[in-house]
């Protein structure tokens, strides 16, 4: 069989799967939310599609992915035996069930059982020792500590610069800039971030200001965590080909965006804690707060992409270019806090509104999920609530 197959007998075996709750054919957005299940991670419907088009291929690697497909498609009646899910795999030039796979998704069938090809016994590879994580072999760290016990005891400080020096061997100056670059990083974050967080303000002036140095952070640190992700020596994009060129580069920058607003909002949501309880903040607390954000923002510039090229078999701005609505969060926050700003840093009406704002983003999730199968929220329904949040500043601003 050739690749072209297997999405001919994906499609094939999901039509003969059944939703238990409604006896109905399994959906490519079902198959799609129940890889999300088995796996963490949302495969569209769309994505299914092209599977089962072949306008993308799962990649050889992504035996996770492949396996799970399997596991799905057995759960729901469309393979029933081992050689079905082996003619699956097969089709697409995918390797065939292994034993230690067949045991964990047909244990019914002996292990001879729909083979064309023998089952693969993998060894057990067990970690590497403590000592090889920094050494060669464990041979190398005894050789070492034989060197330094010829010195006048004690020996352990010997030994521990010893391990020290081996583990930093391969630092080089490289490594000492990115690290510098990366420090800058984070006192940025922490002289444009960290003032927004700082209430109450002295007076609207340092208000505006302290919001439009958050506004303006939003967008530069997320492109500087972007650009720190670097690629050239990533072994995994390296042999990819994203076409055009700059599309992996702008989903690394949307994937430190969103990440950098959930980490903001996060310790948005300990400073109003905070703020609310009259808990006065350290100087400790205030500079783990700001790398919050950034490491979630640094794993959101990895994970992204990944997610993107998982789902969908290659990098395409039509796919994730809704989330680019991110860059702009930063600003439209900073707008709608200084509008809300005596009502947020309120306790009581604090509270309220928080618990309301929540609640409208989860039922509008709720809403989206029951009528397309996902929680995006429609850029239409965002640019909706802001702008009726505008309107009613326009009409206070008359009446008054």
């Amino acid at each position: 069989m050739t690749p072209l197959d297997f999405g001919k007998q994906l499609r094939t075996f999901r039509l003969q799967c059944r939703d238990s709750k409604t006896g109905k054919t399994l959906s490519q957005q079902q198959l799609g939310e129940f890889l999300r299940e088995e796996l963490g991670v949302r495969y569209s419907g769309a994505a299914v599609s092209d599977w089962e088009r072949n306008e993308s291929k799962i990649n050889v690697n992504d035996r996770l992915l492949l396996i799970s497909l399997v596991k799905i498609l057995k759960r729901h009646g469309g393979i029933k035996t081992l050689a079905d899910a082996n003619l699956l795999l097969e089709a697409g030039n995918y390797r065939a069930i292994n034993i230690d796979e067949k045991n964990g998704i047909f244990p019914e069938e002996p292990d001879n059982a729909g083979q064309q090809t023998p089952l693969i016994e993998h060894p057990h590879n067990p970690g590497p020792p403590l000592n090889s994580v920094f050494f060669n072999s464990p041979v190398e760290f005894q050789k070492i500590l034989a060197e330094e016990r010829e010195g006048p005891p004690p020996v352990w400080p010997r030994v521990i610069v010893a391990v020290i020096n081996k583990a930093t061997s391969q630092w080089n100056i490289f490594h000492s800039v990115r690290f510098l670059v990366w420090l800058w990083i984070w006192l940025l974050t922490y002289l444009m971030i960290a003032p927004s967080l700082q209430w109450p303000f002295d007076s609207q002036e340092s208000s505006q200001f302290f919001m439009g140095l958050y506004g303006a952070g939003s967008i530069l640190i997320p492109l500087l965590m972007g650009g720190m992700v670097g690629v050239k020596n990533n072994s995994f994009w390296r042999d990819k080909k994203t076409s055009p060129a700059f599309t992996l580069p702008l989903y690394m920058v949307q994937g430190a965006s969103i990440g950098f607003h959930v980490g903001y909002f996060f310790i948005f949501s300990l400073s109003l804690t905070q703020y609310y309880f009259q808990a006065q903040p350290s100087v400790w607390g205030e500079i783990i707060k700001m790398l919050i954000p950034l490491f979630i923002g640094y794993a959101g510039a990895h994970l992204v992409p990944y997610n993107l090229w998982r789902a969908y078999g290659g990098l395409h701005l039509k796919d994730g270019g809704i989330f680019f609505i991110f860059i702009i969060l930063g600003p439209l926050w900073a707008w709608f806090f200084l509008e809300f700003y005596e009502i947020l840093i309120t306790q009581k009406l604090g509270v309220i509104l928080i618990l309301l704002s929540a609640t409208i983003i989860a039922g509008a999730m709720a809403i989206q999920y029951r009528r397309k199968g996902n929680t995006i929220i429609p850029l239409p329904w965002v640019i909706l609530f802001y702008g009726l949040i505008f309107i009613c500043q326009i009409v206070l601003f008359f009446i008054k």
